[in-house]
């Protein structure tokens, strides 16, 4: 079996400032899932950007190879836009054969289009799953009075008050989170929703248990 990991290195992944950032999640569930496709003797590759450049390490076994794709994690820093679609197309591509393809995001960008790819890659026979990464503020969007809001990805601020629009916010997230589960399960692709605050070994451990299941 191959399995191929397309994990999100965006700016957007560095949230928030303080503790665990998505992106020191994603690269631990990320390294955690090569390590366990590696060691069951199975190939593991890897699928990201740096910057514009798409970032590709085949699938492969053995040791040292697993080495070099949680190196590659290591060094990575998250930064600049994410292009789901076009990482996602490339690496349905590049499966030698049928095999997993593990999308790790927390799948802001390009909605349409990621899901788009994700059918498609399916369609090709790929065994297709989503790994949802998000922070407990990002839910729960905790901040009261005046809160300067930046985009880490277009570098735009905003003002806003956090009172006045805490109960929106978290309805529009309820609303985004659930259209995620919900349509990654009517076309048929694996789902799980990971919180930074989660332990990762747990999360994973019930996602893996369903995937058997």
């Amino acid at each position: 079996m191959a399995v191929m990991l397309a994990v999100d290195a965006s700016a957007s992944m560095s949230f928030p400032e303080h503790g665990v950032t998505k992106w020191r999640y994603a690269a631990t569930v990320a390294a955690a899932l090569a390590h366990l496709v590696s060691t069951q003797g199975d190939a593991v590759g890897l699928m990201t950007m740096r910057g514009d450049a798409l970032k590709y390490l085949p699938p492969r076994g053995g040791r040292p190879h697993l080495r070099g794709v949680q190196a590659e994690l290591a060094r990575l820093e998250p930064s600049g836009t994410w292009q789901p679609a076009r990482v996602i197309a490339r690496a349905a591509e590049l499966l030698p054969r049928r095999g997993v393809i593990l999308a790790i995001s927390d799948f802001y960008d390009g909605e349409e289009d990621t899901r788009r790819e994700l059918r498609r890659a399916a369609r090709r026979g790929h065994d297709v799953g989503m790994l949802q990464i998000v922070s407990p503020e990002e839910v729960s969007f905790p901040y009261q009075g005046d809160v300067e809001v930046l985009d880490l990805e277009s570098d735009s601020r905003r003002i806003v008050d956090g009172d006045s629009v805490r109960s929106g916010y978290r309805a529009a997230m309820a609303d985004f989170l659930e259209r995620c589960r919900r349509e990654a399960h009517r076309d048929g692709l694996d789902y799980a929703l990971f919180t930074t605050d989660a332990a990762p070994e747990r999360v994973l451990r019930n996602f893996l248990l369903r995937r058997g299941a």
